[in-house]
């Protein structure tokens, strides 16, 4: 029987080498082979975003409004500001605000230290408004409001604006009313352009190639925030910024690992779920694997989570509802007897992805809404027992035109081990 690569290049640093010499094998220890050797950025030439791709989301959003009777969509800082308007904004106390009406211009209330910041970023618009330390930001907002004749407008907040900002433009914008933007920032966040999906198919690329290239580093002993680092090493090279979160052994029963930072032993299990992002857009991946040689039951339960992911693939098509794809996952790990519900598989199937690792809509119970081509998610799968070990294997998707769901990249077909 031929012996594989892989496990040529298995402990210690070290590989074995064979040559035949009179009949005779020769054996001989060489140098492992540096698995970021080979490495290149793989983001060279990507097409960024240009105006024209902002613009177009802008418009989307201000038809949605006109759809819903929605006058003017408030957006603060985070990944809908950059969305929408190209901006990349921290949050803090201080309002800085980009206002989308349904009809008329585009404004900003920012404070007046932050103004000549702020204008280095806006693209759209040139309606900045200003505010010092001892004055209020919520009187510009209801100056907006009048200058774009919707005192008593609807005013859609996007989801991830706080509390203490909506109390203080409702006490100032007291004939305004303000609902959830929601369906206007996911509405338009959950349809991916061609580029967009361009973007996440490269960052998932970059991922999975980054992962094997840490994978070849496995070696008894090591730590899983060696692992951890020799993968965002693996990103940097392939050209961007990622990295990989390890779970070894028993660490790995549980969905999101534990703080214990465990050393690999001949025989664990290594689940390492991570991605990067390209242009903002992100990968999100997880493979489990074997250090050493799989047992029978990691295999037996490997094969059940991969039909399950298969399952959940094979499900997607346009106007289903997202429960049915986690509802096609789950009927095969239950089936196979890792039920009932969570008790094994102890989370939804999928999330949706882009500008944020996690963002609407998600594939779980409950979620009724409509599959579309241009939606994108992650298939995750997973199986876990509580100090034992725990396997989740997952793949972002999008949903084509073709009606069919897609992958991004090669999907894992075997187990593999090192």
């Amino acid at each position: 029987m031929e012996m594989s690569r892989r496990s040529l290049f298995r402990h210690s640093g070290v590989a074995v080498g064979v040559a035949t010499l009179g009949g005779f094998e020769l054996f001989s220890q060489q140098k492992k082979p540096d698995p970021f050797a080979g490495l290149k950025s793989m983001t060279a030439g990507v097409k960024p975003l240009d105006p024209a791709d902002y613009q177009a989301r802008i418009e989307k959003a201000r038809k949605l409004m006109a759809d819903q009777k929605i006058d003017l969509l408030y957006l603060n800082g985070g990944t809908s500001l950059e969305y929408f308007g190209a901006i990349r904004w921290g949050l803090s106390e201080r309002m800085f605000a980009m206002m989308i009406p349904a009809r008329g211009d585009i404004a900003y209330v920012c404070p007046k230290f932050e103004e000549a910041r702020a204008r280095e970023q806006i693209k759209f618009g040139t309606d900045v408004r200003t505010w010092e330390e001892d004055q209020s930001p919520y009187a510009l907002v209801k100056q907006v409001l009048q200058d774009c004749k919707i005192p008593s407008g609807v005013i859609g907040v996007e989801p991830t604006v706080r509390e203490f900002v909506i109390d203080g433009m409702q006490k100032a914008c007291t004939t305004a009313k303000f609902v959830n933007g929601e369906n206007i920032s996911q509405g338009c966040r959950m349809i991916k352009s061609k580029k967009e999906l361009e973007h996440m198919t490269l960052a998932c690329n970059i991922t999975k190639k980054a992962y094997e290239a840490g994978f070849q580093t496995l070696h008894e002993g090591m730590s899983q925030g060696e692992l951890r680092n020799n993968i965002a090493q693996a990103h940097t090279r392939l050209g961007a910024t990622g990295s990989g979160g390890p779970s070894f052994g028993p660490s790995s029963g549980n969905p999101h690992g534990s703080i214990l930072d465990r050393t690999l032993k001949a025989g664990d299990v290594v689940l390492v779920d991570g991605g990067c992002a390209v242009e903002g857009l992100h990968s999100d991946v997880t493979r489990t694997v074997v250090f050493g040689k799989p047992s029978d039951r990691f295999r037996k339960i490997w094969d059940i989570v991969k039909k399950a992911q298969e399952a959940a693939l094979a499900a997607v098509r346009p106007g289903v509802p997202c429960e049915a794809v986690d509802a096609a996952a789950r009927k095969v790990v239950v089936d196979a007897g890792y039920g009932p519900d969570y008790k094994y598989f102890a989370h939804r199937v999928g999330h949706g992805i882009g500008l944020d690792g996690h963002e609407y809509p998600y594939l779980v119970h409950g979620n009724k809404l409509p599959l579309q081509p241009g939606m994108t998610f992650s298939d995750e799968p997973g199986i876990y027992l509580a100090n034992e070990f725990g396997v989740r294997i997952e793949d972002t998707f999008y949903v084509g035109e073709d009606g069919l769901g897609h992958i991004f990249g090669e999907t894992v077909t075997a187990i593999s081990s090192y």
